[in-house]
């Protein structure tokens, strides 16, 4: 391991992680102000400094920190392998969104197979529907290596979410939404109903149940309360004149005594 200064360092084009939470990468800026980088980051000598393998997070964290170096370990490494010990490293993540791990997977499993990165998901479901022994083998060892479940499993439930809309897929490597909701939005064939709902999923933290419900109603249509409810925001109110909070407050006191009066009629009769 060694000391490399952050201008030396070249971060390519093609990582395999795309998402960079500010306020999470703040919060590891200010651990590395705090403790120093922990964990160095993996580099490859090229002409002019060192190419990035793994490590970018704490690559902008530690630029964001004020430093002007960070610890690494430079490794001789041929192009056909950068993107294989990227995706491995890309896998140990505790952070790790399913958009992530499956692409990630799928570059791994392309290098041991010998094959391009798309033909891994097709190969994958040929497999399940006219198994190779020598390629099923290789598949069960590789997957046991992995520890990220059988490959069976990956080809019918985790490689789907390729096939996600464009608005789902952002959010998922946003870590906004975790796979099994946003699998729900992705069954919602109305690109307007399917927006509709993310936005409520978002906000009003809906499970995968109220996605089902709700995505049977016709686009457009929802309930008054559920709207209301999607307004009623402390932010939103404080934004208001004095005037305006009042009344909202009078309405809010109105409505609460008139189902508290409700609820008691009904637990009476």
């Amino acid at each position: 391991m060694q000391s490399v200064a952050l201008s030396d360092i070249q971060v390519r084009a093609a990582q395999p992680r795309r998402s960079f939470e500010p306020e999470a990468l703040e919060a590891l800026a200010e651990s590395i102000r705090q403790q120093g980088v922990l964990q160095p980051v993996l580099l490859r000598p090229v002409t002019g400094g060192y190419e990035l393998i793994a490590g970018e997070r704490r690559v902008r964290a530690a630029r964001l920190a004020g430093l002007s170096s960070v610890p690494a370990t430079v490794r001789e490494t041929p192009d056909e392998e950068v993107l294989l010990l990227a995706a491995l490293e890309n896998l140990q993540r505790q952070d790790l969104n399913p958009l992530d791990e499956v692409e990630a997977t799928i570059t791994i499993a392309a290098q041991h197979l010998g094959v391009e990165r798309s033909e891994v998901v097709p190969l994958l479901h040929a497999q399940r529907r006219s198994p190779n022994a020598a390629i099923t083998d290789r598949l069960d060892r590789l997957f046991m290596t992995l520890g990220r479940g059988s490959w069976k499993s990956f080809a019918a439930n985790k490689a789907g979410v390729l096939k996600f809309p464009d608005d789902l897929l952002e959010l998922l490597r946003a870590g906004t939404l975790e796979y099994t909701r946003a699998a729900a939005l992705a069954r919602i064939k109305s690109p307007e109903q399917r927006a509709q709902l993310i936005a409520r999923t978002v906000q009003e933290g809906l499970g995968v149940r109220e996605i089902l419900a709700a995505s049977k109603a016709p686009a457009g249509e929802i309930p008054t309360y559920q709207r209301v409810r999607s307004l009623i925001d402390a932010r939103r109110i404080e934004q208001l004149s004095s005037k305006e909070r009042r009344r909202v407050l009078t309405l809010l006191t109105e409505l609460e005594q008139l189902l508290g009066t409700s609820g008691s009629s009904s637990s009476r009769s």
